[in-house]
């Protein structure tokens, strides 16, 4: 099977002063790239020709970090992205509610609330959620995916009282005379629910038909797909997670090719478990490593920092926040992961976990110095300071940097932060200066799968208001097209296969309505991807 595509633009990602004429496919693979008439020199008979009509054909993007399950789980959950206020939250609660069976006390869960969109400015308590009901548990989960509220049901359920400690790296919200309100912050607090909302599960927060695995799959699959995405990222998978998705692979139901990082705190055996999935894509599934969390959520303030968050009202004296793991549990992991000779990505919102993440991989790569060519990963590197991003170049740790954060929490930044350390979240242009490689992902399900905003947002830094969020940090189209495809590539050890338009590559394309880079930067989001290529064969058109 043979696929030409001609005029159009055509981005091969390797030079940006590339314009081959014609880029053609034979069975899965590239070809050719060069002038047309060469190109159909080299074709067959057979060959089907695609005339571009003008739009631009490139590399289709690669999702450096997301959690691709989750993003499907939480597409059947009740739809709190669009609160503008508890009642609101209050309201769509009940909406599912009154659908339901009413012999059904199964627990409502929902996700995606925002408090810094909600007219209260707070987060609702288990006393606002007791408006939905109070005989069933009512969940509402936080869109950073690391704080979340229940319902006094839940809070009686799971025993929690003013005498219950708040768990290391958690926390429980509590009222004036420490009974806990519901709000509960970072995983091992979050925990305190999860048998109650998945009892007799593996303790994650989804259950029933919201953590179908082969659902969930095909609704991200999807959307990933809709959005030109089709390589993608599981990035904090329990045993169960990696089971589902195995399923899906044995099965044929994975439509993108899926790296899939088990959490530390699970499991550092994956491979044994797993060992069809250990090499390359089974199935268009692979294990990619481990995955390690060292802290929570900036614009929920439980990102840990060497420096105090700024005093808002209601948190006057908010201090640095707190780690997930202790150091000796960090090297501990780090340490298990490199004897393996394992790929590990760290999630680092603060810069006091960037801080621990960077002088563990020393310390660690010093002793195992070919671990370090697996390609260290820091997650997120909101807010990594420049003499960590001067140690991380050495190391060869690679920065996946969250920026489209600037868009739609630059304002929260600003103020979490200050004017200082607030305009220097998601620093690629520091990173990329001193010799960082940069990736850009969405952490789906927390934002959308959309590359595009990510580009968009990493070139123009601009917050939902309007306001300029460190414009300095800001990197060129280029370098942001890069960051999705070649650079991504590199991420996941697959540049010889991913990322670039060459003769021997993947067939993996995705056709936009126009050129990225004669674009005016602030229209970058406007684009539409009109087509996504899997291995050369068209698995969505606009």
């Amino acid at each position: 099977m043979e696929t030409l595509y001609r005029s159009g633009r055509i981005l091969t990602m390797v030079d940006q002063d590339d314009a081959p004429d014609s880029v053609l496919v034979r069975d899965g693979r590239i070809a050719f790239v060069g002038p047309l008439a060469e190109a159909r020199t080299q074709a067959g008979a057979d060959v089907t020709e695609v005339d571009l009509a003008g739009r631009t054909l490139m590399p289709s993007f690669i999702d450096s970090h997301g959690h691709l399950l989750q993003h499907g789980a939480l597409s059947a959950l009740v739809d709190l992205e669009h609160s503008g206020s508890i009642a609101d939250i209050v309201a769509a609660f009940r909406t599912r509610l009154a659908e339901r069976d009413p012999s059904d006390r199964s627990p409502l869960i929902g996700a995606k609330y925002d408090p810094n969109l909600l007219a209260e400015g707070r987060h609702p308590t288990r006393y606002d959620l007791d408006q939905v009901a109070t005989d069933l548990p009512v969940f509402a989960l936080h869109r950073s995916m690391h704080v979340a509220v229940g319902n006094s049901f839940l809070v009686e359920s799971a025993g929690l009282t003013a005498e219950t400690p708040d768990p290391e790296g958690g926390r429980f919200g509590r009222g004036a005379d420490g009974t806990p309100d519901g709000y509960v912050e970072e995983h091992p607090a979050m925990a305190a629910f999860a048998a109650i909302l998945s009892p007799g599960g593996s303790g994650g927060l989804l259950p029933g038909g919201a953590s179908d695995p082969a659902r969930s799959v095909r609704l991200a699959v999807q959307d990933y797909l809709r959005h030109g995405i089709t390589t993608a990222q599981e990035g904090a998978a329990d045993p169960a997670t990696v089971d589902g998705l195995a399923a899906a692979a044995r099965s044929g139901g994975l439509g993108l090719d899926v790296v899939v990082y088990p959490v530390v705190q699970s499991e550092t055996v994956a491979y044994d478990r797993y060992p069809e999935f250990a090499g390359d894509y089974v199935g268009r599934l692979r294990l990619g490593g481990y995955k390690m969390i060292l802290d929570g959520s900036p614009q929920a303030r439980s990102a840990w920092m060497s420096e105090p968050y700024e005093p808002v009202p209601g948190d006057e004296n908010p201090g640095c926040a707190y780690p997930i793991h202790t150091p000796a549990e960090v090297e501990e992991f780090t340490r298990t992961v490199a004897e393996q000779g394992r790929q590990l990505i760290v999630h680092c919102n603060g810069d006091a976990a960037a801080e621990l993440w960077v002088s563990t991989a020393e310390r660690v790569g010093a002793e195992y110095p070919d671990w370090l060519k697996t390609r260290p990963v820091m997650i997120h590197a909101q807010t990594v300071r420049d003499d960590q991003l001067e140690r991380m170049a050495p190391l060869g740790m690679i920065a996946s940097i969250f920026s489209v954060h600037t868009w739609f929490w630059g304002d929260v930044h600003l103020r979490n932060f200050g004017p200082v350390r607030g305009r220097r979240v998601s620093p690629a242009r520091s990173a990329l200066d001193r010799g960082v490689r940069v990736t850009l992902h969405q952490d789906s399900p927390v934002t959308p799968p959309d590359m595009l905003l990510s580009i968009w947002a990493a070139v123009n830094r601009v917050s939902r208001t309007g306001r300029p969020v460190g414009l300095e940090e800001r990197i060129s189209t280029w370098e942001a097209l890069r960051a999705v495809t070649a650079e991504a590539a590199y991420q996941y050890g697959e540049e010889h296969d991913k990322g670039s338009l060459r003769a021997g590559m993947r067939a993996d394309l995705v056709i936009l309505s126009g050129d990225p880079l004669t674009t005016a930067p602030q229209d970058l989001r406007d684009l539409e991807v009109l087509a996504t290529i899997k291995d050369g064969e068209l698995v969505y058109e606009a």
